[in-house]
């Protein structure tokens, strides 16, 4: 399981940092944790001490991906990017998805635009087919109002994959986790 949590910057109601947390899936070999922050630039990157810092400003998942491939602990993101980027780019990362996992590019895209569309620090939790779930205080009800203003016509589209906004699914699991699914 993947776990990427969000946080308002005190500079701007606007700007996330993205923190995506990486641990084992439960296979042979030792647990493996890590970090990896996606850093939403509207100004100078801050300085991270002790943390590589990736050299281009990437401007899609793909791109943010691969920089954590190659070994950055921090990578920063162009304004224009899309909002579902950060979570799409780190099951992308952690779970080794390309373009042919549709299914997970569409599960983790719904989750990345249901994690940026919520007004507070929030975390969600992306498994390896693309499902997420959603800590916080939330309602199915509310989620898909805030959600259904990114579609337009219907449809999301990324670079990566497009959709549909009728094959997105919530379900209230708890009065504080919400379960996310596209189909």
């Amino acid at each position: 399981m993947l776990r990427i949590g969000t946080w308002r910057s005190a500079r701007s109601a606007r700007s996330a940092d993205v923190v995506a947390c990486g641990w084992h899936d439960g296979g042979p070999g030792p647990l493996e944790t890590g970090i990896k922050l996606i850093y939403g630039v509207g100004g100078p990157v801050p300085a991270f001490p002790g943390l590589s810092v990736g050299a281009q400003v990437a401007t899609c998942a793909e791109e943010i991906a691969e920089a954590m491939s190659q070994g950055a602990d921090v990578v920063a993101t162009a304004a224009g990017c899309c909002p579902a980027a950060p979570v799409v780019a780190a099951g992308m990362w952690h779970y080794g998805w390309t373009g042919s996992d549709l299914g997970a590019l569409a599960g983790a895209t719904v989750a990345g635009l249901v994690l940026a569309a919520q007004p507070g620090p929030c975390a969600v939790e992306l498994s390896r087919d693309g499902r997420g779930s959603l800590d916080g205080d939330v309602t199915a009800a509310a989620v898909l109002a805030r959600l259904a203003a990114r579609f337009s016509g219907g449809r999301y589209r990324t670079p990566e994959v497009t959709v549909p906004l009728e094959s997105v699914r919530l379900r209230q699991e708890e009065p504080s986790r919400l379960l996310i699914t596209a189909r």
